[in-house]
């Protein structure tokens, strides 16, 4: 009999999806949408269903973060309410040290967009994704932006840490540099690129994304007027006493996990209802004991 306050370590429990074999099916299937010339929306929808693909959870992106993002998720397109005109994210994590809280917000485009012309100029489209980044850079710069930011998503904690967003711009393809290539110099064209980005920003192209064992508990989140809510959880997530502090916020988890890709009926009803269980160790902190620190869902 399973404690109320402790892992279930049952060797007959429907087991999670193993790391290994998670990469094994989701490879092949992302390299297979990049080739395919996909809508954004086709690339937004993936990124959602598999945030171990998207960068900036742990710390790869600018200063800190090595705490791990808040509610241990990524947002999907965010709304950045406040004054002026509302700004939407396609992804942002919200991570954190000891001293800041780093909002990494994400800008994806097609694809198949071009980073250059075949003059050397930067296209149009990248042109208007740059621009994309510096309304962010605006919207931050606000300190009652800030304020509605911290309330928003940060739900009153970590006031003492300083806010210090970075920009991330996935757009294009590796191949566009490659040679031989679209354009004569491409060595010359990543250099310029790369004096383009400014200190608070990172590009990157669809290529260089790969799954992340170490972002494979991470889940995908949508702020909504009441509250935040799960999108979507990855084959490879699984549960513990961790999952207390996103199961104490996020109470009903269902919808999103029956979606969840690779799984099996069984082990969809297994998270939930380990879920659930967490929940109520949340709603009952006096219940996490020395035991809640086992391995085990």
């Amino acid at each position: 009999m399973i404690k109320t306050h402790e892992p279930d370590h049952r060797d007959d429990r429907p087991q999670p999806t193993a790391w290994a074999t998670y990469q094994e099916w989701l490879l092949p299937r992302w390299r297979a949408l990049l080739n395919s010339n996909p809508a954004e929306l086709a690339v937004q929808e993936f990124l959602e269903a598999h945030p171990v693909l998207l960068p900036g959870a742990l710390g790869d992106v600018g200063p800190g973060g090595h705490h791990g993002p808040v509610l241990d998720g990524v947002f999907r397109e965010p709304p950045l309410e406040g004054l002026a005109r509302d700004r939407r994210p396609d992804f942002m994590w919200i991570t954190r040290s000891t001293a800041l809280v780093t909002p990494i917000c994400i800008e994806i485009e097609r694809p198949d967009k071009r980073w250059f012309t075949q003059a050397g100029r930067p296209t149009a489209q990248v042109t208007q994704a740059l621009d994309q980044l510096i309304d962010w850079k605006v919207w931050f710069s606000e300190p009652e932006n800030q304020s509605i930011f911290r309330k928003t998503y940060l739900r009153s904690q970590y006031e003492d840490r300083q806010l210090l967003p970075q920009y991330v711009l996935i757009f294009g393809r590796a191949s566009e540099f490659d040679t031989p290539g679209p354009h004569n110099r491409p060595d010359r064209l990543r250099k310029k690129r790369d004096f383009m980005r400014q200190a608070d920003e990172q590009f990157m192209t669809f290529d260089s994304l790969r799954p992340t064992e170490d972002f494979s508990t991470f889940v995908t989140l949508s702020m909504t007027a009441d509250g935040p809510v799960l999108h979507a959880v990855p084959p490879s997530f699984t549960t513990g006493p961790f999952t207390a502090g996103i199961a104490g916020v996020i109470r009903d988890p269902r919808e999103a996990i029956y979606r969840t890709e690779i799984w099996d009926e069984a082990r969809k009803a297994h998270v939930v209802e380990r879920w659930l269980h967490w929940q109520r160790v949340a709603d009952t902190p006096e219940e996490l004991t020395a035991s809640s620190v086992q391995l085990g869902e």
